[in-house]
């Protein structure tokens, strides 16, 4: 350094200037360095340049800038930061040194943040006038997207439908924060030009809900779907079988047709009710395509008139209840048999049941008598039905009113007997008649059959009287209701002389009388001619 010192003297009372100049082996612009007036400062800052920024290491958490001294200018001593954009920091980091590095430690992360950097001398307050800027994206920490999820409400049933208006909530989270949700009901894929969501909105009718979420990092989630399916429409249901005012009996089909065009038929219930009473379940079948069937066993059940219906559920819960239909319940059997019959001839007896019945098992036949010779009536140990009805074949022998009774065994029914009206039995065509001894009259020691009768008379006695009547008979004894002539031949034995004589029955019967007359042994044979020949002796001892 050179100091040169110059002297100059006044005239004012010898007072004088001393200037002294120093020279420094610097640069001229190193003077403005130190502050000294406002036109020197404003000198020194015009001579700062521009310096050179470069960013690396960008990140959620961090930015590094490296800085460069300015092109032209003085070299600065260190260099300042500031952020001036999305949020102003005036000091981020700094530099020191003519160049060198320095990190942003907590940028403004998933946004774009603006820098300016400014060169700075030592010990000077005054900076570059025109700082470096530079922007930089810096990634946003949560790289996690949102989660949505969607609800219904009422709640669908275990099927997974509703039969009502159903508002769907949209619910979304995340770390970062939501920037937004939306959504489509026509089942195509959402954008964020579709419905932006507000809040709870309705679906009245069966859509597809797809929606997404975005955060404020950018992260989109993947599309989701809720399936809302409403049916509103009720099922139809038709009982097809039994017929309507059918008779029935035993294990009943009931069957018919159910269909849906929403969510489908879940379920058929088959109910019956006695008269007008409660309805009862009596089967809950699932359709098979659209038909369905359950049994009906109603052996347990009285006699009478029935009704049954069906109620047909669908998926959505929606019902409907088919029309009513009335049945008869008949699971007895019942015996009938005409009210009157002829002995010998055979008559039939008919059971009936409930249509449906097939099959066949012993029977006992009961209530008509055996003959008044002795014979026994035809009768059945076995009954076979064909559609609910069997026919006995029996012939009966004895005359009179009887009640036809039949047991049955080992049938599925509610009774193991019955019995029809009476029967009144009439005797058969007669075959043949016999005198039927009343009396001797005057008569000792008569001693009388139906088939013929001896007396023995007192010493003295003469002539005598005898009376019968004549009766006319089927084959098995049954006294014939004949109105026919009956011839009655006498023969005396002893002399072989005869005499015949007719009568007229009235009813099967008639009065017949004779008077022997004469002494001693009198041995008469009477013969009646009716059919059969029959010989009844009438002897006399005097």
């Amino acid at each position: 350094m050179r100091v040169r010192r110059l002297s100059r003297r006044a005239g004012l009372g010898g007072a004088g200037l001393l200037v002294t100049t120093v020279a420094l082996a610097v640069p001229a612009w190193a003077f403005l360095s130190v502050s000294s007036s406002g036109a020197t400062a404003a000198a020194r800052v015009a001579t700062l340049g521009t310096p050179g920024v470069a960013t690396s290491g960008v990140g959620p958490t961090s930015v590094t800038f490296t800085v460069s001294a300015p092109a032209t200018g003085p070299t600065p001593t260190g260099y300042r930061v500031a952020r001036t954009a999305p949020s102003a920091v005036a000091g981020v980091c700094t530099v020191s040194g003519a160049s060198g590095s320095c990190t942003d430690a907590a940028p403004a992360a998933g946004q774009t943040n603006t820098y300016a950097v400014y060169a700075v001398l030592a010990g000077s307050a005054w900076e570059s006038p025109v700082p470096a800027t530079t922007s930089v994206a810096v990634p946003n920490g949560d790289t996690t997207p949102p989660v949505t999820t969607a609800s219904q409400s009422p709640l669908p049933n275990a099927a997974g439908w509703s039969s009502s208006d159903v508002v769907v909530t949209l619910s979304a989270s995340d770390a970062s924060g939501v920037a937004g949700t939306w959504y489509t009901t026509d089942g195509s894929t959402p954008t964020t030009s579709s419905t932006r969501y507000t809040g709870p909105f309705t679906v009245s009718s069966s859509a597809t809900v797809r929606y997404f979420s975005k955060d404020t990092a950018g992260n989109t989630e993947a599309f989701r779907s809720l399936a809302v399916q409403i049916d509103r429409t009720t099922p139809t249901v038709v009982v097809t079988s039994p017929a309507g005012s059918s008779v029935q009996g035993g294990t009943v089909t009931v069957s018919g047709t159910a269909a849906d065009t929403g969510s489908g038929v879940a379920s058929v219930v088959v109910q019956c009710r006695a008269g007008s009473g409660a309805w009862t379940t009596i089967g809950s079948t699932t359709p098979s395509g659209s038909s369905w069937s359950t049994s009906w066993p109603t052996a347990g059940l009285a006699d009478g008139s029935y009704s049954l219906q069906a109620v047909a559920t669908d998926a959505a819960g929606n019902t409907t209840t088919s029309a009513t239909v009335p049945v008869t319940l008949r699971n007895t059997f019942t015996v009938t048999a005409p009210s009157t019959a002829t002995a010998g001839t055979p008559f039939t007896v008919t059971l009936s049941t409930y249509p449906g019945y097939s099959g066949t098992h012993p029977v006992t036949v009961s209530g008509l008598r055996s003959s008044p010779n002795g014979s026994a009536p035809t009768l059945p140990t076995s009954a076979t039905f064909t559609n609910g009805t069997a026919t006995l074949s029996v012939t009966p022998v004895s005359s009179g009113s009887q009640t036809v009774g039949v047991s049955l065994s080992g049938a599925p029914l509610s009774n193991t007997s019955a019995t029809a009206g009476n029967a009144t039995v009439v005797a058969g065509a007669p075959t043949i008649a016999t005198l039927g001894w009343a009396s001797v009259a005057g008569g000792k020691n008569a001693t009388c059959s139906a088939t013929s009768c001896a007396v023995t008379l007192g010493t003295g006695q003469g002539n005598n009287s005898a009376s019968a009547t004549i009766t006319a008979y089927d084959t098995y004894g049954n006294v014939a209701p004949s109105t026919a002539t009956v011839t009655v031949t006498m023969t005396n034995l002893s002399t072989n002389a005869t005499s015949t004589s007719s009568y007229v029955l009235a009813g099967g019967t008639a009065a017949w009388a004779t008077t022997e007359t004469g002494s001693g042994n009198v041995s008469k044979r009477y013969v009646i001619s009716f059919g059969t020949v029959q010989s009844i002796p009438l002897t006399v001892t005097r």
